[in-house]
């Protein structure tokens, strides 16, 4: 089997690194109108942010099709002043550092395409202690509403596009880190990764993270827009709003795209070299 992708100051994530983890992915994502939409009472209930998205990665590293990368540098003693308010109350005063002094600042995660010959062998090693927690996940900073509104409005373009590509799934970096190229980084050991074994990877992000991309080769396939809502009465306790002034979730745009292989036919458009492709695998 091929090497792995090297690039300084990214690796594979560890089970322990959980905690970190899952802060610095909602003090990254909390910048992306997607977060805002799918979940309103983020500022009530943090401790549910952080939780889901322990759960989430935690699926992620034990998942045999999904890998978890990390990018790290030395920890800056101020990071904590650059998350929202309510972070910063889960946010510990000093983050744990790794033997050579430095944090996690970035993570992303990628899902293989089906019947990937890497299948099952990025599995850390190691225990987790979420697996009991992710089963009783409150989920009190989400709304049911607006996490069906994305599904209907997003699943057609992503079927259509993304079904059978290997895909990189999530990429948030910690907003005291950025400008420093970590999401550039993460995004090229996963387009490397998808060289190395000449598959497609596609992609679906919001507008912040469109430019990283479409610098490392995907190419636009569509733009889904998804309506906003208004919260619903039951919930508007917990989110704090003026009743004089309904509150309502804006409504945001996703952006798809798709990155084919670089080492071979790097003179055919996207579709053209899909249609090669299944031409040579029916030979």
């Amino acid at each position: 089997m091929d090497s792995l992708p090297k690039i300084d100051g990214v690796r594979l994530a560890r089970l322990d690194e959980l905690d970190r983890i899952a802060l610095v992915a909602a003090a990254g994502f909390f910048h992306s109108p997607v977060f805002h939409f799918q979940r309103p009472h983020y500022d009530a209930f943090p401790e549910d942010t952080v939780a889901s998205y322990q759960a989430e990665y935690e699926a992620a590293m034990l998942d045999p099709n999904s890998i978890v990368l990390v990018a790290e540098q030395i920890p800056d003693k101020n990071e904590t002043n650059r998350v929202y308010k309510a972070l910063q109350r889960l946010s510990p005063s000093k983050s744990q550092t790794s033997s050579d002094g430095k944090v996690i600042v970035g993570v992303a995660s990628i899902s293989l395409p089906p019947h990937s010959r890497r299948s099952g062998v990025f599995q850390p090693k190691g225990t987790s202690t979420y697996s009991t927690q992710s089963e009783t996940l409150q989920q009190r900073d989400q709304c049911i509403k607006g996490g069906e509104l994305y599904s209907e409005a997003t699943a057609p373009a992503k079927a259509k596009y993304l079904t059978g590509q290997m895909r990189l799934t999530t990429l948030a970096v910690h907003p005291a880190y950025w400008k420093h190229g970590h999401g550039t980084r993460l995004t090229n050991w996963c387009t490397r990764l998808a060289d190395l074994d000449r598959v497609p990877i596609g992609v679906s992000a919001a507008k912040m993270g469109v430019k990283v991309f479409t610098k490392a080769g995907f190419q636009e396939e569509v733009r889904v827009q998804i309506e906003g809502y208004e919260l619903p009465d039951e919930s508007r306790d917990s989110f704090a709003c003026n009743e004089k002034e309904p509150a309502n979730v804006t409504s945001i745009e996703l952006w798809i795209g798709v990155r084919c292989p670089q080492k071979r036919r790097r003179n055919l458009s996207c579709n053209l070299w899909r249609t090669w492709n299944c031409f040579k695998a029916e030979e």
